[in-house]
């Protein structure tokens, strides 16, 4: 198994076991959760899990200690990381997509589109019509995928501050400012069913989340923010799969480039990949 699913897990948590796992002999990943709460109430739901830690922590905070301490192998033994939070809703199938297409694309940090009924911090990560990708400058901190390459050197930022606010405009800066590793998946819909800013985490830190981000982003002399589209695959044949590539610097239009992508010249480990992701149904007739 190359691909992991990571999350923080509470009392009340229940995404995972009727999401998540919602079909879970197809899944094509391992899932472990790491505990915060004091004491367990209910162990017996976490029977279905590959790995449970209980590290009574913060999410990012959890995750460095992981990683540095429990099970510093996974950063060789996984080639992508997905560190959802507890209230997001995104069932089996759609987190083999996104794993597959992180893979297809070679992103370093992607993300699932947001359901138009989604709680979010910024519209732009809703679910855009007749968009299949899209690539930007920063991807938010409640659900990314990471390949091992970027977690690797973005690490150090996860133990930064408590809120995590502000800890993925300092990805951006670490993996210098990408313009096509950094993506939005359309393709994808998740739900984020809770408020921003309303969970237990706000409770407990007792700090100025503000004041986390400023403080974050000077120390890494990142950008406060860089929410904004470089480009775009859009659909125009959904049946046949045939798309335009849009660039967009600013309000520049670049180039336009057409192409199916289960063309017969694909190299066969991309194909493979994108029958995993469920977009190459058959092959194209001679």
């Amino acid at each position: 198994m190359q691909n992991i699913v990571i999350a923080p897990c509470g009392n009340k948590s229940d995404m995972f076991n009727d999401f998540w796992l919602k079909d879970k002999e197809n899944k094509n990943f391992d899932l472990c959760l790491l505990f915060y709460h004091e004491n367990i109430q209910n162990p017996d739901l976490y029977k279905d899990v590959d790995y449970f830690y209980h590290l009574k922590d913060f999410k990012y905070h959890m995750l460095y200690k992981l990683f540095t301490e429990v099970q510093p192998g996974w950063l060789k033994q996984y080639k992508y990381f997905y560190f959802l939070d507890d209230d997001i809703k995104i069932d089996t199938a759609q987190i083999n997509r996104m794993f597959a297409l992180s893979a297809v694309f070679d992103s370093w940090i992607s993300q699932a589109s947001l359901s138009q009924n989604s709680f979010c911090s910024w519209p732009m990560f809703k679910k855009q019509p007749d968009t299949f990708c899209r690539f930007v400058g920063q991807i938010e901190v409640m659900a990314p995928l990471f390949n091992a390459m970027a977690l690797e050197k973005c690490l150090p930022s996860f133990v930064g501050n408590k809120s995590s606010w502000g800890v993925d405009s300092v990805w951006s800066k670490i993996l210098d400012y990408p313009e096509n590793r950094l993506l939005v998946f359309d393709d994808v819909i998740m739900e984020h069913t809770k408020p921003v800013g309303g969970g237990e985490l706000y409770q407990k830190i007792g700090v100025d989340p503000q004041e986390d981000w400023i403080n974050i982003t000077t120390k890494f002399g990142a950008k406060k923010q860089n929410y904004q589209e470089y480009g775009r695959l859009a659909i125009i044949n959904k049946d046949h799969y045939l798309f335009n590539f849009l660039s967009i610097k600013g309000k520049e239009f670049l180039t336009t480039v057409q192409r199916y992508i289960n063309d017969y010249d694909l190299p066969s480990r991309v194909k493979s990949q994108l029958k995993k992701a469920g977009l190459v149904k058959k092959d194209k007739k001679k």
